[in-house]
């Protein structure tokens, strides 16, 4: 009877382990499931090259992803995933954190998202913000900052001569 039990008990936190990862993983997938959406003043489309250029109050919307500048140009491989450069003062991005009620935020002078990668690189004026259940949980300031969606890593640097790169982070109880 022990070992039946103990052979449960080790089956409940596989599966759990399993249910988990699946979890995470679905919520990386999920923002491809969705449409892409993109509204702008003006568009140049190349579709030769399966490039378009987006002019103007530039707001891209796929899933939880947001992302906003003055003008963006989208590339797309054959499976439908995307490249996006985007220029803005700045230029913006929002997506959801597979944290319970967290939210990624980041804006720089030029942001450019590989949605293959899940890999955001902000140039310039780099902010990048991490939110849960509406409070700030840390944020952190450089010259360039990248940021992995998937893994969820971020990056900072400055270039020589420039503001340093900056982090603060809030205290647990205040975010909890």
């Amino acid at each position: 009877y022990q070992g039946l039990m103990n052979y449960f008990k080790f089956l409940t936190v596989i599966l759990s382990l399993v249910w988990f990862s699946l979890g995470r993983a679905e919520l990386e997938e999920s923002n491809k499931k969705f449409p892409l959406q993109i509204d702008a003043n003006s568009i140049q489309h190349d579709d030769l090259n399966s490039v378009t250029k987006f002019i103007g109050n530039v707001v891209l919307v796929r899933g939880s992803l947001i992302l906003k500048g003055d003008e963006l140009t989208l590339k797309q491989n054959e499976a439908g995933l995307s490249y996006c450069e985007i220029v803005g003062s700045p230029a913006l991005f929002k997506t959801r954190s597979k944290g319970d009620g967290e939210w990624i935020e980041g804006q720089a002078i030029k942001l450019d998202y590989d949605e293959k990668d899940a890999l955001f690189l902000l140039k310039g004026q780099a902010k990048l913000v991490r939110w849960k259940n509406g409070q700030i949980k840390e944020q952190v300031s450089g010259d360039e900052l990248s940021y992995n969606n998937s893994s969820e890593i971020y990056k900072a640097k400055t270039q020589p001569g420039e503001l340093r790169t900056r982090m603060t982070l809030m205290p647990r109880n205040s975010v909890d």
